[in-house]
């Protein structure tokens, strides 16, 4: 049995872009770490769609009840709707996951696997620690002020089963929600992560707000947080390959064609103002790769 995997967990709306980040990994990803998709809501085709990933290589796992003994009391009373369990789910996973994964690498839905994620899963992470790399807001004060924030992005985490700090940042979370100042899960585990967090390159955790100022050769996870989303069109930063694999996969077979979630008109044809936009004045500065953003890639890291 392996003792690593790579985790992810969707609600139905996000499961089509989760599942081609899982088939991405999967690719990416030694056969020594295995792939998980756990959905934390009822799926109707679910049988169907474990069928058909476990050809990929890709393990689908039905979390409904677990994930509602754990997170159930909060999804009633803080969450209210606005937070998904999923969202949550990270917090808890070490009741969820079998006992054999000591080695827990955690993704967002939201992100591509765009090169070999070998250094990652060769990095053990030591009990009671985390791998995590800088937020978006971290880069981008990093880039207008210069100063070094180590607050990380909670979408791509690298830790260890034991003295997992995630019960811990549920417990804040429950207790004293405004601690979090807003960012849920990823505002809990930067309060209470102390001494425990080990800083990695953003190499494997890339904020797509940055794409056009670096070398995408250079990057191995690619986060598409906050809106727009590649699997609804290409809008700067991003190129129309980005968005292409989404459209791929609709092709691919139809179950999975069924669990994709579209844009209004409206809100399509916003996006594609601004990123226009965007685009234009990106090609009069005529900027290339920014050599601070590059820095961030590489360093004293872990990995």
């Amino acid at each position: 049995m392996n003792n690593q995997c790579v985790v992810y967990v969707t609600d139905v709306e996000y499961s089509f872009p989760t599942i081609l980040s899982a088939l991405q990994a999967r690719k990416f990803a030694s056969p020594a770490t295995d792939v998980c998709v756990l959905m934390s809501e009822h799926l109707d085709n679910f049988d169907e769609l474990k069928a058909l990933l476990a050809t990929s290589g890709v393990d689908l796992i039905d979390a409904t009840e677990a994930l509602q003994d754990s997170l159930g009391k909060l999804d009633g009373s803080h969450f209210q709707g606005r937070i998904s369990v999923s969202t949550m789910a990270k917090l808890v996973l070490c009741e969820i996951l079998p006992a054999n994964y000591t080695q827990i690498i955690y993704l967002d839905g939201d992100t591509q696997i765009v090169s070999d994620l070998g250094g990652l899963e060769n990095a053990v992470v030591p009990e009671g620690r985390f791998f995590a790399a800088r937020d978006y807001t971290a880069i981008h004060d990093f880039l207008d002020t210069g100063k070094n924030s180590h607050y990380f992005n909670a979408g791509v985490l690298k830790f260890h089963r034991n003295g997992w700090i995630g019960q811990e940042a549920l417990e804040l979370f429950a207790r004293n929600p405004e601690a979090c100042e807003g960012k849920h899960d990823q505002g809990a585990l930067n309060y209470v992560c102390g001494s425990s967090l080990i800083l990695v390159s953003n190499r494997w955790n890339f904020p797509k707000q940055f794409l056009h100022l670096v070398n995408m050769s250079a990057l191995s996870i690619v986060h598409y947080m906050a809106h727009p989303k590649p699997w609804h069109g290409t809008f700067f930063p991003w190129t129309d390959r980005e968005s292409q694999v989404y459209v791929d996969l609709r092709k691919a077979h139809p179950i999975y064609n069924s669990l994709y979630r579209g844009i209004s008109f409206d809100r399509k044809a916003l996006y594609k103002y601004r990123s226009m936009r965007a685009r234009i004045k990106h090609a009069i500065e005529a900027n290339g790769p920014n050599p601070r953003v590059q820095s961030l890639l590489v360093g004293d890291y872990a990995v």
